[in-house]
Order: C-alpha cells, then structure tokens, then sequence
C-alpha cells in the first residue's frame, strides 16, 4: 500500500536549547508553543514539506539540504501528519555531507517540549527561586543552616 509522503520537517538556527536541559522553554499552551515554534520565523532556517516518514528511535534523518547550510542549525521539529498531529522536536547534534544535495542529520528527541502537553506537572518542592523584581533586599529569607564555627587556616 502506498502512503505518500506528507511528513513536514523544519530546521532552525539559534533556538535557546540543548541537550543537557539546564535550561528551557516553558509553554502554558500548545498554541504557545506552536507560536513560537512556527510562528518565529528568525529561528526558523529550512522548512521541508512532502517528506518521508520519520522514524523517532533511529536519531537520523536524510533531508534534501547541502550541508554547509545546516552548520549553524541547531534544533528540528517534524511532523508525520499521514498519522497524526503530534510534532517531535529534537536537537540537532550533528549534520553530515551525504552528496551535493543530501546530508544526514543526526538528532536527539528533546522530551520536555516533545512531551510537554502530554504529562501532568505535579506540585513541586522549590528549593530556590529568583524574585520577582530585581530590587536589592527584595527576596531576603532567612535560611537557618548549620554552619558551625568559623576557622582561619593562617599558613
């Protein structure tokens, strides 16, 4: 049987991500999250419609883009809309000269923005938290830890 080839990559440079999550995005909604996915265009380097399905396990890709154009990306977004409406997004790890107009990319699914509609955020101890302004004495909060004595080495 045959499926044609509806499946949407897209391909951008500068989005504030990597793989060791110390830092991301947080979106209230979808539609938040599209926005800024799809809707940015400054990000947003090489769209690619009418492409072959797209395997999530196998981190690679094979995509109609030299590779001297892909240096500087570094994060992807697919869809595979002949079997849904999900989109999975991935950091760009690595972009790899195939022939003059194929590279492959090799990619790491981001689970927070891939998954992020798709869990429940359960209410959470916060250790520390910035305020909200940057006043000085603004978030002064006593936190009683056990010190001890002060010593000086003197040598």
């Amino acid at each position: 049987m045959y499926i044609q080839p509806n499946t949407v990559i897209k391909i951008y440079s500068g989005v504030p991500l990597d793989n060791t999550y110390k830092h991301t995005l947080y979106f209230s909604t979808i539609a938040n999250q599209n926005a800024y996915f799809h809707g940015t265009q400054s990000i947003l380097k090489h769209t690619l419609p009418v492409q072959s399905y797209q395997r999530v396990v196998q981190n690679k890709m094979r995509v109609a883009v030299k590779a001297d154009l892909l240096y500087d990306c570094n994060y992807i977004a697919f869809q595979n809309t002949n079997f849904g409406q999900k989109w999975f997004y991935a950091f760009l790890l690595s972009a790899e000269y195939v022939n003059n107009e194929t590279s492959e990319i090799t990619f790491e699914i981001d689970v927070m923005q891939t998954y992020l509609f798709d869990i429940t955020l359960k209410s959470s101890f916060i250790e520390r938290q910035h305020s909200v302004t940057d006043k000085a004495g603004d978030n002064l909060v006593e936190e009683n830890l056990a010190i001890g004595e002060y010593q000086l080495d003197l040598d």
